[in-house]
């Protein structure tokens, strides 16, 4: 009797969303009874296996997380049991920290580590895994960054940078943020700065460490900063201590601080196409409380996205989320009490309220934030509303419900029946309340307003201005002002439209036909066990595209949560199955 054919299994990046396809297909091989084990191999470009770039150990500490501890819930891994095999469990990041649930939970201030501080858990997570395997000769790792994935029938043939060739049966793609075409805009940048050596342009926020090699704490520079996000606000941090200047806090309760600059004049200069901040998250988890849903609500909620996710014929765009969503942010605000800004308003007429906003995001009201107030006006609102010093807006409201909504919302729409457009619009309205949903802090916006009032940071040009490359720099008008920066920092990053991105991986996939966009706005076309849906719809593939890049098929793909959660579960079950048909016990 022949022996069965040992199946290779290519895990293509392996930060924390690779750690868990890893798991998760141990998982699920220790729940059946197949007789051969599969090979698998992981290709990373980075030393630092399970962090990926965004949790590299070896960042700065100012690199923050826009999570706080507290809802870092990424749970433990069981015990794991295959044959006469015994993969060591590993605890959830709650346990890791050392502290108490008390101490987690009931917080006067909520904690938000370091990036490179989950690094460490991630790093120590995957190493208890893997080491097990390579000692079973399951695991081989290669340090390398793959170029191309090629199809050949049943297999596939991966190229990796050095021009070496490897084999695999089944391909998973688990890979973070991808190069894209450069804009216009950029492009000029890059020629001028090229023509002009009295002048810094950095075309990449990350990582922070290449922004330093610039002489801040004895040399005078003024910097524009390109992108007014969580990006951004890092680059702030690194750049301010650099040279040489500190924040003291004075008070305690709200994380007020004043701002000592270094010995040499520094200027940052942000600005964005709408100049709006981001809004920090609550100070604790009692405030927090005041716009967390009840359970009865989020099912409410998800009982409403359930009627229509899997309707093919439905075309209203995202009106059907915007009417979920506003009653459930209308009964939450209603809930605030005298915390609300005063008002006479019903239920009814605050979902009314809602859905214009929702609908509209320059629509006016006196319960919202007046987006015409200077944004030093904004961000001190946001962060009195934080910590509940001052009554709170509809639209801040909103944006905190809307966090806590994201899991089901995510659950829901991902692997949906809807056509491509509403999911394309859902999408949007999803990334326009992130300016709330996603917000940083309240340390880093008590820092952004020290550093105002101080002087070092200048928000007069924060919304669209003019620009102009001239002999000094790039000129910045707005208002008739004018300012000339030395030093322009590109901190946006660019949405993973698939048909824009240019890293080599995709590109080969886009040219064999192997993958395509679910909308030209978004990312890959993928299953719900993952698998891709090819150009050929005939094929079959044993390619599968986790993450990012399948934006679109997936709704909600940048949280460090959904890294670990059901997308990668469905898909490890699958090639499990799929392994189960080709080798039956």
């Amino acid at each position: 009797m022949s022996t069965p054919k040992t199946t290779t299994i290519a895990i293509i990046g392996c930060g924390p969303r690779g750690l868990s396809a890893l798991e998760n297909i141990m998982i699920a091989l220790s729940n059946t009874n197949l007789k051969t084990l599969p090979k698998i191999v992981v290709f990373e470009k980075s030393a630092q296996l399970g962090c990926g770039s965004i949790y590299n150990l070896d960042q700065p500490d100012t690199n923050w997380l826009n999570i706080s501890e507290r809802a870092l819930t990424i749970a433990k891994r069981p015990v794991i049991q295959i044959e006469n095999a015994k993969i060591e469990g590993f605890m959830s990041y709650h346990d890791w920290t050392g502290k108490s649930q008390d101490a987690i939970y009931s917080n006067k201030h909520e904690v938000f580590p370091k990036r490179s501080e989950v690094g460490k858990y991630l790093k120590a997570r995957y190493t208890s895994i893997a080491q097990t395997l390579q000692k079973l000769d399951v695991l081989t790792v290669f340090n390398s960054e793959v170029t191309e994935v090629k199809n050949n029938n049943q297999s596939f043939t991966i190229t990796v940078d050095n021009g070496n060739n490897y084999n695999a049966d089944e391909v998973v793609l688990t890979i973070g943020h991808q190069e894209t075409k450069t804009s216009k805009q950029l492009k000029d940048w890059i020629n001028y700065a090229q023509n002009n050596n009295t002048v810094n342009l950095f075309l990449k926020a990350y990582p922070i460490k290449h922004l330093l090699s610039i002489d801040y704490k004895n040399i005078a520079h003024t910097v524009g900063l390109r992108g007014f996000g969580l990006a951004t606000i890092d680059v702030i941090r690194a750049i301010t201590k650099a040279n040489g200047g500190c924040f003291e806090v004075i008070d305690t309760n709200t994380h007020k601080m004043n701002y000592h600059p270094g010995k040499s004049t520094l200027k940052l200069i942000p600005f964005s196409l709408d100049g709006l901040p981001m809004a920090c998250k609550p100070l604790n988890s009692k405030i927090d409380a005041l716009f967390t849903p009840s359970d009865a609500k989020i099912l409410s909620f998800k009982s409403e996205l359930l009627q229509i996710k899997e309707d093919v014929n439905y075309n209203n765009g995202n009106t059907f989320l915007i009417k979920a969503m506003a009653t459930i942010v209308a009964n939450q605000y209603l809930k605030l009490g005298n915390h609300a800004y005063q008002h006479n308003f019903s239920v009814t007429a605050l979902k009314t309220i809602t859905e214009a906003y929702l609908k509209d995001e320059n629509f006016k009201h006196e319960l919202l934030l007046s987006q015409d107030n200077a944004p030093e006006v904004i961000i001190q609102a946001y962060v009195d509303m934080a910590t509940a010093k001052q009554p709170i807006s509809l639209d801040y409201c909103l944006g905190q419900v809307w966090r806590h909504c994201q899991p089901t919302l995510y659950a829901m729409m991902s692997h949906s029946a809807l056509q491509e457009d509403v999911i394309n619009k859902v999408i949007a309205l999803d990334e326009r309340i992130k300016r709330y949903a996603f917000g940083p802090p309240i340390e880093s916006l008590q820092q952004i307003l020290a550093l105002t009032y101080q002087g070092t940071l200048d928000l007069n040009f924060v919304n669209n201005p003019e620009i102009n490359l001239t002999d000094n720099g790039w000129q910045l008008q707005k208002h008739n002002q004018e300012i000339t920066v030395d030093t322009m920092i590109n901190a946006v990053l660019d949405s993973p439209k698939i048909e824009k991105v240019i890293s080599p991986i995709v590109t080969n996939l886009l040219n064999d036909n192997l993958i395509q966009a679910i909308h030209s706005k978004l990312g890959v076309d993928t299953k719900q066990n993952g698998l891709v849906v090819s150009k050929n719809k005939k094929q079959t593939l044993n390619l599968a595209v986790l993450g990012r890049l399948a934006k679109g098929s997936v709704v909600g793909v940048d949280a460090i949560l959904e890294c670990f959660g059901p997308r990668i579960k469905d898909w490890a079950d699958g090639l499990v199955k799929r392994l189960n048909t080709d080798h039956p016990a």
